[in-house]
């Protein structure tokens, strides 16, 4: 599910802000300046995020709310 939620934010500008289960805060998958490239379904049921600079492992049970904080007016803020 979340691979379809974040599919048309992909490459885009903005941050994909995560909520994950045992933290404090938001974990943010990207930035401004590296953008989020891919995520995908691994066999083992993680999900990888690509940026241009990295990659990410995060097992998606632990995900409580993904936010979407998009630079331009639309759709800033917005929950997926």
């Amino acid at each position: 599910m979340l691979v379809e939620l974040l599919e048309p934010v992909l490459g885009k500008q903005g941050q994909v802000r995560l909520v994950v289960r045992g933290l404090n805060g938001r974990w943010t998958l990207n930035d401004d300046k590296h953008p989020l490239l891919s995520v995908q379904q691994r066999p083992d049921g993680l999900l990888e995020f690509t940026r241009d600079d990295g990659w990410s492992i995060l097992d998606p049970g632990d995900v409580l709310a993904v936010e979407w904080v998009s630079r331009d007016t639309e759709g800033q803020g917005q929950y997926l």
